[in-house]
């Protein structure tokens, strides 16, 4: 109503405009909205076939988190791994 925070608009409040003023602009502008204009925006339109990622793309994004990073091991490395793994601790 009175615009930004400033001189004037302090004055202009508190010494030039009387409460039967501001309470009838106040009540009246909570009420009426002048400026309001009805857009009717178009919906956004997304072809899902471009948004498909290749696999490297998906192995990229993947190993940012941490999954799938190593190579793909047997059952047979991973055993052993684990066997080396348990020598060393005793």
């Amino acid at each position: 109503m009175y615009g930004n925070y400033c001189f004037w608009a302090w004055f202009r409040y508190w010494y030039l405009d009387s409460a039967n003023y501001v309470t009838m602009i106040l009540l009246d502008k909570g009420y009426f909205d002048y400026d309001f204009e009805k857009v009717d925006k178009p919906a956004p339109f997304v072809n899902w076939e471009d948004t498909i990622k290749s696999d490297e793309e998906v192995q990229g994004i993947l190993k940012m988190f941490g999954v799938g990073s190593g190579a793909k091991k047997s059952l047979e490395d991973i055993q052993s791994h684990i066997i080396k793994q348990m020598k060393e601790d005793k």
